[in-house]
């Protein structure tokens, strides 16, 4: 039997519509707006999922907390007026007529808590050249992944610290321990433990940090003298010396000279400084004076040698002379007479 062409021209418009059809419906159109969600726990937060494809059957959200579905709709409305579930794990989900006959799209859902405290724990107190921890301490905060830990001695950071494998997302308590080898200097320097979340695209645009309270830690070390190990100093026979010992150490040194006892020779420590004063010098004064400070990490000594000279012979013949001339002038008046 002879087909009409009109006939083939039909059937064959018939199958590429069909054909086109089939490819159009043929993918997932699932649009989550705003597609990244930063919400902190206990708020609101609402987000829209919808289709461009006409072959819907249902459209939905699956959800801990709220699930959706929405029937021969192109659009499903998340809304939750206070999310306090940390697992909530909102997927939109669309169904069609034509295959893909399910799409899901999950939403990237960013669930956060501030710090509930931040605190510094530390030793006692810290030797100089010695490595000790300084931990800062994290509590209830959520999600670790975009935690931030800093210490800092004063203005200065020291360290840094996060959490980026870290997939939990309920709230988690964090120590951090961070090494520090102090120096002379740092002894009474201020340490502050800064956390920080760093949230990202569509994370609060004031982003606080908490702060620990600042915490003061004594560095200790053994004396070291502030002025010259060794000195050579002089005294008139008959005059007067102060000898001074000082140096610096934590804790504060003790003080102890060494050298023979004499009744005008007096010790006096005051303001971290200890002297030996010395009045009507004699030869007997003159040896080496011996100063030890010390503490328990350690001792520094000084040693001053006095040395004391006679009176000048000058002093002698100036006086001689006075008493030469006073006689001649007593002479001299008993003769006018």
């Amino acid at each position: 039997m002879e087909v009409r062409p009109l006939h083939i021209l039909s059937v064959s418009l018939l199958l590429v519509s069909i054909t086109t059809s089939g490819v159009s419906s043929a993918v997932c159109d699932v649009n989550i707006d705003p597609s990244r969600v930063v919400v902190r726990f206990g708020d609101p937060v609402t987000v829209n999922c919808s289709t461009t494809r006409e072959d819907v059957l249902e459209a939905g959200w699956e959800a801990s907390v709220s699930p959706v579905n929405e029937p021969n709709s192109k659009i499903a409305v998340w809304n939750v007026s206070s999310l306090t579930v940390w697992d909530a794990e909102p997927k939109c989900f669309i169904n069609y007529m034509n295959e893909p006959r399910q799409c899901v799209e999950k939403l990237d859902l960013v669930i956060y808590k501030y710090p509930e405290s931040v605190s510094l724990i530390a030793p006692d107190f810290m030797k100089i050249g010695e490595e000790s921890n300084i931990t800062c301490q994290v509590l209830d905060v959520a999600p670790a992944r975009y935690l931030s830990v800093k210490l800092y001695k004063g203005d200065e950071q020291l360290g840094n610290r996060s959490f980026t494998h870290n997939s939990t997302r309920f709230p988690v308590n964090e120590s951090i321990p961070f090494p520090v080898t102090p120096t002379r200097a740092d002894n009474g320097a201020e340490y502050t433990c800064v956390a920080e979340l760093q949230l990202g695209p569509g994370g609060p645009k004031l982003n606080p940090a908490k702060r620990s309270p600042p915490l003061k830690i004594p560095v200790f070390y053994k004396p070291s003298l502030l002025s010259a190990a060794e000195e050579n100093v002089e005294v008139r026979e008959g005059g007067s010396i102060v000898l001074n010992c000082s140096a610096d150490g934590n804790p504060a040194p003790t003080y102890e000279w060494k050298y023979p006892k004499a009744d005008n020779v007096q010790e006096i420590t005051k303001d971290g400084v200890s002297t030996v004063n010395i009045t009507r010098a004699s030869s007997s004064n003159a040896r080496v004076y011996e100063c030890h400070a010390k503490n328990t990490y350690g001792v520094a000594m000084k040693n001053i040698t006095l040395t004391v000279k006679g009176r000048s012979h000058w002093i002698g013949i100036g006086v001689l002379s006075v008493a030469v001339i006073t006689v001649i002038v007593l002479i001299y008046r008993q003769i006018k007479a």
